[in-house]
């Protein structure tokens, strides 16, 4: 209970909230963009508090707490999480090809800083397709917004599933993470590097992508494994359930790491290159590495 991870339950009218992931907001997410709501104050949580008591404190509501911080369990927050309180008006917009985060910064009159933070980007560029909560004509800080996760895992042995348009606003270009196969558990750190209709990754060092190669033996195209993605976002830890294909092709920007390129990981309803339809085969796989 006195470990820095102690979670402050909190009892929440069960008709209300479920531990269902929620979404943080209903928001129209195209170019042209919809104003949703996020907020400007932070309060870090101190032992002993609930959003019942948060809420109370600065005179919101708990429903507020909850849509506007993209709380993922109603019935739990932890010590030391930063919440947002007040509400400001924001924009999801989806990256079109040709935008850049200092178009978007005076287009919506913030900075690029402002973008960044509130997306917890791991790098100053951004992907086609890729949905930023922009806010609107203030340099405040807020979180992202609407973000959804489509299946909880069955157990800690596997991952989550969220959609591609989802997953990649949290997994996001330039984050680094771990995978564990899911038949045999070795495990090996990877980044995304790049690619907006899946998720483009290379191994860190060639210890990672020795341990790769094992589990392939050979590199293929048809050489597709079920996998769990972990990583931190905003301190909080996330497990994915994705699907990778074991062929390097193409570019890299880890030149010491063995492997000649990077691979292609799969989230559900990730596409393929050149061709965006889905891949049954890498579905399959998101599902087993789901649980199911």
């Amino acid at each position: 209970m006195k470990s820095k991870k102690f979670i402050a339950a909190i009892t929440l009218c069960a008709m209300l909230f479920s531990t269902v992931p929620v979404s943080a907001a209903t928001a129209v997410i195209n170019p042209s963009g919809a104003s949703t709501i996020v907020s400007q104050d932070h309060y870090k949580v101190q032992s002993g508090d609930s959003l019942y008591t948060i809420s109370k404190k600065f005179s919101t509501t708990v429903t507020t707490l909850v849509k506007i911080n993209s709380i993922q369990n109603a019935n739990n927050i932890l010590v030391g999480q930063d919440l947002l309180i007040k509400e400001i008006p924001t924009i999801n917009y989806v990256v079109q090809p040709g935008d850049n985060l200092w178009t978007l910064a005076k287009k919506y009159n913030t900075t690029v800083d402002t973008i960044i933070n509130s997306n917890f980007l791991a790098v100053d560029y951004v992907m086609p397709r890729q949905t930023l909560t922009i806010p609107l004509n203030t340099t405040e800080v807020v979180k992202p917004v609407g973000v959804t996760m489509m299946k909880a895992r069955v157990n800690n042995n596997y991952g989550d599933i969220y959609t591609w348009d989802n997953a990649m606003r949290i997994w996001s270009t330039g984050t680094k993470g771990t995978l564990k196969d899911l038949a045999t558990g070795k495990t090996f750190n990877i980044k995304y590097y790049g690619g907006s209709n899946h998720s483009d990754i290379v191994p860190l060092t060639q210890a990672d992508t020795n341990i790769m190669k094992s589990l392939y033996v050979d590199w293929s195209w048809i050489k597709k494994r079920p996998m769990v993605l972990y990583f931190t976002k905003d301190n909080v830890k996330y497990q994915m359930a994705v699907s990778l294909i074991g062929m390097p092709h193409s570019t890299t920007d880890i030149a010491d790491n063995g492997m000649n390129g990077h691979c292609c990981m799969y989230f559900y309803n990730s596409g393929g290159h050149a061709n965006p339809n889905i891949d049954p085969v890498a579905q399959a796989n998101v599902l087993k590495a789901n649980g199911q």
